[in-house]
């Protein structure tokens, strides 16, 4: 049997002067592996917002970052793999591992109610 795929949204409102404004949201704990991530920017939202997925806690870095753009899309982001050494593997991809939340930054925005809502897909081995 596959195990479950469950979907977390994160809605970001962004504050502060047009062009400028800035917004973060974190999700609920995720426990699995990323499979995607839907954008759908507010119909307002301007092409210069800036948009960072990063790890929340535990902070781990960042899993997709966006510049210059707010058209609705979906990103399946993969990590590249690493030997033992820790030398990246050519053309080798993994899935992004989850165990805590995620953190959605927009930044070069306006001043918007939901201006970015991202449904993130997760596979998880919770029953």
């Amino acid at each position: 049997m596959w195990p479950p795929i469950k979907t977390e949204t994160v809605t970001v409102t962004t504050t502060g002067s047009a062009g400028s404004a800035t917004g973060t949201s974190t999700s609920n704990q995720m426990y699995g592996f990323l499979l995607d991530i839907y954008f759908d920017f507010h119909a307002s939202t301007p092409a210069t917002t800036d948009t960072t997925v990063a790890y929340g806690t535990p902070a781990n870095g960042n899993i997709i970052v966006l510049s210059n753009t707010a058209t609705d899309v979906l990103h399946a982001p993969r990590k590249q793999a690493s030997d033992a050494t820790g030398a990246a593997i050519s053309g080798v991809y993994d899935l992004f591992p989850l165990n805590g939340t995620v953190t959605i930054s927009l930044a070069q925005s306006d001043a918007l109610t939901g201006a970015l809502i991202a449904r993130i897909r997760y596979v998880t081995f919770d029953r």
